[in-house]
């Protein structure tokens, strides 16, 4: 079995490589979208992506040129990116990387919560300090707080925000409703009382649903997000920021050279890159395709 990896160069050591080697008849290392290598490989293989190599594009035209393919290892957590019901009907596997990166994403929500609450992007458009009464900030601590969204990423979020804001303002909306240190609450209740919420849950069509109408938010309400494909939302919750109707909003972009009015955070797509994550994620993807061989680990089709 034949082994294509769309990567770095440099991205896996000498020794993940070696274990790779010893899996698989040929390792292809591939550093750009160029797919034509699988489509002439008749032996049977497993394809693994980095989705910023691919473009975060694996169509299902592609997949039909691929001739012997029997699974795709993808780098990310998120799997939205490939059509994985399409995948399983053809009978390919499709697997992830989970939560290799809880604990650092979890530490940038609340970086940028902290952003909102002080008022520092109010003061990154200044320049200088500002006395004036829209500047002033406010302590996070008893503030109503809800996170959306209660896996792996969730969990490390509250268990973080315990000590600034209090155990007892800590609310989680999720499918699971019974989390033993943390309080259940419906979503629309949330939008009443809520003035910081966190949006970490996975993109779907009914995640997304829940932000069609953004009219019922609490006008004091700072949100931060760092689920990915909420971009969207948050551009709209931005508008209602400049309008006065939100307290502010802190999220992730490639495109960090649109300037947005009063308290809007942006920064770039960095809440997983630190080392510690980086190890973890490589290790765990390695593993993954050497599964793949037999029976995939991590599988999420």
């Amino acid at each position: 079995m034949n082994l294509y990896i769309y990567c770095q160069p440099n991205d896996l050591s000498s020794a993940q490589m070696e274990a790779l080697n010893q899996k698989f008849q040929a390792v292809i290392i591939l550093n750009q979208p160029d797919f034509a290598p699988l489509f002439e490989d008749n032996e049977p293989k497993v394809v693994a992506l980095d989705p910023d190599v691919v473009d975060w594009k694996f169509e299902n035209e592609t997949i039909d040129k691929i001739p012997n393919l029997k699974a795709i290892c993808l780098e990310t957590t998120g799997y939205e990116w490939v059509d994985c019901e399409y995948c399983a009907k053809k009978g390919i596997a499709v697997t992830n990387v989970p939560h290799y990166a809880s604990n650092s994403v979890a530490e940038k929500c609340v970086m940028m919560a902290l952003a909102l609450a002080k008022k520092l992007p109010l003061f990154e458009k200044e320049g200088k300090m500002n006395w004036d009464t829209e500047f002033v900030g406010e302590d996070m601590f008893g503030k109503p707080t809800d996170i959306i969204g209660f896996g792996e990423i969730g969990h490390a979020l509250a268990k973080k925000l315990d000590g600034l804001v209090g155990r007892e303002e800590i609310c989680y909306y999720s499918h699971r409703k019974d989390d033993p240190d943390y309080h259940y609450m419906d979503f629309d209740k949330m939008l009443e009382k809520s003035e910081y919420m966190f949006i970490t849950l996975s993109k779907n069509k009914e995640s997304l649903a829940l932000f069609d109408d953004l009219s019922k938010f609490n006008p004091k309400t700072k949100v931060i997000i760092v689920a990915n494909g909420f971009e969207d939302v948050a551009k709209r919750m931005a508008e209602l920021v400049e309008a006065g109707k939100l307290g502010g909003v802190a999220f992730e972009s490639d495109d960090l050279s649109k300037e947005y009015k009063g308290n809007v955070f942006v920064t770039p797509h960095n809440a997983y890159y630190t080392k510690e994550s980086l190890e973890k994620m490589f290790e765990i993807w390695v593993n993954t395709m050497i599964s793949a061989t037999e029976t995939p680990i991590n599988r999420v089709n």
